[in-house]
């Protein structure tokens, strides 16, 4: 018999009998209806599959999407899957556009990871909020893996650092901070972990009449920095500051990664076996811009031309002229996700374009986001960039 729990969220879980789903969406979307019709139904995988694509990925950041024998991951979702001998394996969509989709074999419990962890609270079937799901396919599961068994994990590739300097001469850069507003804003705190249950992008002119010289594009040689504080009615943004604690490993250094870590994400030396603390929040890292300035990732970050607006508990970063139009005015933002820095181009009028270690540029797709690799170099438009860099 097939048992069911889940840690309270914010997340969508839709509970089925032979189907399971945990969806990033708003409980009062209609989307939510419909998938529990067809789970209630016992519709076929691809039906509920069919139902998320149509609503839309820019409604729908991210889902895992269960049955005993195949799972399609999408964002920020982490299944991990545990099979009748006790052995654990890790799907996840990092670094993926669409989603994942593969086909299991011998299941006996399966966990998809969203959020914060918590007790957990059995459900047979229905609709509940939701940061994790835990499914018991069969009574002959095995016990949980004891927290201190670190989960095998793919072995990082060791990434040299390379910050490209600015080839014209650069001007003095400004970074002024203006005064936050009143202190009735409030901020919103990420905290993450998982469950202690298991470890789991000329026209030639005549001769006889030349045209004027054309001045050379003046390179974006100023960063102004605002930090704003969070409005209580500010929704536009997913996480404010990055504070409270985190369940979290140290490597023999000190660094900070995460409890599912077998490497450490900064000097990637095996992690020592221990059982994980519940620890401050690390800052995950920074942005080190081509004009010589560097922005550390402890909130979320928008880059543009002007980056004005109703944009509470951020970093707004002002790159470039203000005639400058390369850039938009609101271009892309940058934001600490769980253990990952996501980034997101936001309708640029020019685009944005990552150049990952060792691989060759690759235009955003608007309003999508991408995980940020170590080394990572994000281009706006066609003159101004900056390299992510991990910090301890």
């Amino acid at each position: 018999m097939t048992e069911v729990e889940y840690v309270p969220g914010t997340w969508v879980a839709v509970v089925g009998e032979r189907t399971w789903l945990l969806l990033a969406v708003a409980p009062e979307s209609a989307l939510v209806r419909r998938c529990w019709e067809l789970v209630r139904s016992d519709e076929p995988l691809d039906e509920v599959l069919s139902a998320i694509v149509l609503e839309g990925f820019r409604a729908v950041s991210g889902f895992a999407l269960l049955t005993a024998n195949r799972a399609v991951v999408r964002g920020e979702a982490r299944l991990q899957v545990m099979n009748a001998a006790g052995a654990v394996e890790e799907i996840t969509a990092a670094g993926v556009g669409t989603w994942v989709d593969r086909n299991l074999d011998d299941v006996a419990r399966l966990r998809v990871v969203a959020g914060v962890s918590g007790p957990g609270l059995p459900v047979r079937a229905g609709v509940v909020l939701a940061n994790e799901l835990l499914v018991a396919v069969s009574d002959t599961a095995p016990q949980p893996v004891p927290q201190s068994v670190p989960v095998p994990q793919p072995v990082p590739v060791p990434v040299e650092h390379i910050v490209v300097q600015q080839e014209e001469a650069v001007e003095l850069t400004v970074v002024r901070e203006q005064p936050a507003p009143p202190p009735t804003s409030t901020q919103i705190t990420q905290v993450t972990g998982v469950i202690q249950s298991f470890d789991w992008a000329p026209q030639n002119t005549p001769a006889a009449t030349p045209a004027p010289p054309v001045p050379a594009r003046q390179p974006v040689t100023e960063t102004v920095l605002r930090t704003t504080m969070m409005s209580p009615n500010d929704t536009q943004m997913l996480q404010g500051t990055r504070t409270g604690l985190v369940r979290a490993r140290k490597c023999p250094a000190g660094h900070l990664s995460s409890d599912y870590a077998v490497y450490c994400r900064v000097c990637e030396v095996p992690l020592p076996e221990q059982v994980a603390a519940m620890l401050p929040v690390p800052v995950l890292g920074l942005l080190r811009l081509s004009t010589g300035d560097t922005i550390s990732l402890d909130r979320n970050v928008v880059m543009g031309r002007d980056p004005s607006g109703d944009r509470g508990g951020v970093n707004l970063v002002q790159v470039g002229r203000e005639n400058d139009t390369e850039i938009s005015r609101t271009h892309v933002e940058i934001r600490p996700a769980n253990w990952d820095v996501l980034v997101r181009d936001l309708g640029s009028m020019n685009g944005t374009s990552i150049s990952r270690p060792g691989c060759p540029p690759e235009k955003l797709a608007p309003h999508i986001d991408e995980i940020l690799y170590p080394g990572t170099r994000v281009t706006l438009g066609d003159q101004f960039f900056f390299v992510f860099e991990v910090s301890g």
